[in-house]
């Protein structure tokens, strides 16, 4: 129990600092936008039809960020392929790999100019009484997998 506690208080300290350092970073690198992962990009793309499964035709330019090899939110999370679709006014989409597109295949696209096809799917939530995770403000483990999972993807001319 207490082992269990002292988790719970290092993934909550963890996640603190994490987001700490992400708004501190984010003023000052415009390579580093501030915008979260999963804003929606156009009208079409409203928060009422992210959680259906359509499939979605989105364009924009694909930054893979290697996670480094130490605990945080985002390693806890596995977000390291990124779309950026606007930029103006960037936007960051987060991407995962699918069976149909595999992590090598979004790796070889990074910094191109592509077209995907994808569908926006909701992440899992482990139990907080079976595995360490960082928690939200209710208690809950942060959920995994959500993003856009990719169906198929091309370079595009500029």
């Amino acid at each position: 129990m207490l082992t269990q506690r002292l988790r719970q208080v290092f993934w909550i300290g963890t996640l603190v600092s994490t987001l700490c350092m992400a708004s501190c970073t984010a003023d000052g690198d415009s390579n580093n936008s501030s915008v979260s992962p999963n804003s929606p990009i156009t009208s079409e793309m409203t928060s009422d039809n992210l959680k259906e499964s359509k499939p979605q035709q989105i364009q924009g330019k694909l930054i893979y960020e290697a996670i480094p090899p130490v605990r945080s939110v985002r390693a806890y999370r596995g977000d390291k392929f990124f779309l950026i679709t606007n930029p103006q006014n960037p936007r960051r989409l987060l991407l995962r790999a699918s069976k149909n597109v595999s992590d090598q295949q979004l790796q070889s696209f990074h910094n191109q100019q592509v077209e995907i096809t994808a569908v926006y799917r909701d992440g899992t939530r482990p139990s907080p009484e079976e595995t360490a995770c960082p928690l939200d403000v209710d208690g809950q483990c942060l959920p995994q997998g959500d993003g856009y999972h990719v169906l198929s993807i091309v370079t595009v001319e500029k």
